[in-house]
């Protein structure tokens, strides 16, 4: 009877690890994080401002007094007769009052049609800002090479934030840290939880829990950074999560678009990367002029089908992808999310002007809609400036955290070598 019995019995190769394994795998996450929460925080705690502090760290580019009406599409005729073997594959069409309209260039292989970063005839800047009613320029930089100075600095920083500033590498590595700590916002809350208690201690859950939440000032040195920790990473756990979520989906769409599709997502990107051609269109039939006036076609009636408004006060933009041989034209309707709008999207064929795709940013597809809440949230494009302010609080809290994080295994490190020598 025994033997059946224990036939029957879950196997212990089926039970879960023990509390003991989880703290071990936060720990060893906490570590293995520290340098990319601890960059990214800090970082993070500035890009809520980065429209002002570009501003105020060179005001020579980006401010621009003009007057007249602004013609970004003339603008760019300019600037591609000024330099030949040039490309302006994005444009914006909208420009905020007393602001440069800033273009990104990059030169093509006149063999292959794709984009050459080095060689010669190669300029040593990309980014070029002018005045957006003339087309006089007002400066250049290489975006993001902080040799060329402080006009460079929050480009940088912003390098830093998703990618250590090492591109490519840079941008994968964050994103499996970003994974990594997706999942160890998890383990985290769960090692917030009260331990189980024997069946003769009879206090009740909540209460048994309460001191997660607290932080004892008055507490030695120790224990104060445990609290922080602990109680710091609790009370800012949803928005934690939030943040490491949608920097997977940032730096690690590989990830992300699975998951997302399994419920019920349908990411925009797709579009792109399912069409591509076999050699770049860098010269379609539609121009860019012709391009927009299709795109302001194509974004009514898909506006129209959808019940909703086209506003004018929000963002519009138009982008070339020879890649895929289509125009992605932006405007901001009633479904926006983002303060600044230009989030409802249309691609279209560039030689026919064929609708390919429609993106609205929320109401239509839920698992769609939650995306780009998530997107909103961590850029700071919602709630306006309290939520900016906040933001940059949380961004230091995560610095925090990481920091905290380390002391904590220090501390047990230095306790364990003592014990050892005694």
């Amino acid at each position: 009877m025994a033997s059946r019995v224990a036939a029957f019995a879950p196997s212990r190769w089926l039970a879960l690890p023990r509390r003991a394994f989880w703290v071990m795998a936060h720990r060893w996450a906490g570590l293995t994080l520290a340098l990319f929460l601890g960059v990214a925080g800090l970082t993070g705690s500035l890009l809520p401002w980065i429209e002002e502090l570009e501003a105020a760290t060179a005001p020579g580019l980006h401010n621009a007094q003009w007057a007249g009406a602004p013609d970004p599409l003339v603008v760019r005729d300019k600037v591609l007769a000024r330099y030949p073997g040039a490309a302006v594959d994005f444009l914006p069409l909208t420009i905020e009052p007393g602001k440069a309209l800033r273009l990104h260039l990059h030169w093509l292989d006149p063999k292959t049609g794709l984009e050459r970063e080095h060689g010669p005839g190669i300029p040593d800047w990309d980014d070029i800002f002018l005045d957006p009613v003339t087309g006089a320029e007002q400066g250049r930089r290489q975006w993001g090479a902080i040799d060329q100075g402080i006009k460079n600095l929050m480009p940088f920083v912003y390098r830093l934030h998703y990618s250590l500033a090492l591109e490519t590498f840079g941008l994968l590595v964050f994103g499996i840290a970003a994974l990594v700590w997706t999942l160890d916002c998890f383990i985290g809350f769960y090692l917030t939880l009260p331990p189980r208690m024997v069946k003769s201690v009879h206090a009740p859950f909540v209460q048994r829990w309460r001191p997660s939440w607290r932080v004892r000032w008055r507490a030695t040195p120790y224990k104060l950074n445990f609290d922080l920790h602990r109680a710091g990473g609790l009370w800012l756990w949803p928005l934690l999560l939030v943040f490491a979520w949608s920097s997977v989906s940032f730096n690690l769409p590989q990830v992300h678009v699975p998951v997302m599709r399994a419920l019920g997502a349908e990411d925009p990107r797709m579009v792109l990367f399912d069409n591509t051609l076999p050699s770049p269109r860098n010269a379609p039939a539609l121009d860019f002029r012709e391009a927009t006036a299709r795109g302001q076609e194509l974004a009514e009636r898909v506006a129209q089908s959808h019940g909703l408004g086209v506003r004018e006060d929000g963002e519009r933009w138009i982008w070339h992808v020879p890649t895929s041989g289509m125009y992605v034209y932006g405007f901001t309707t009633d479904a926006d999310i983002g303060h600044h709008g230009g989030g409802t999207r249309v691609a279209f064929d560039s030689n026919t002007g064929e609708l390919k795709a429609a993106e609205i940013p929320s109401g239509v597809n839920g698992a769609n809609t939650f995306t780009n809440w998530l997107t909103a949230l961590h850029t700071a494009h919602v709630f306006g400036l309290p939520y900016r302010v906040f933001v940059s609080v949380l961004g230091l809290a995560v610095t925090m955290l990481s920091v905290t994080g380390v002391v904590i295994w220090l501390k047990k490190r230095s306790a364990r070598a003592g014990r050892a020598l005694r």
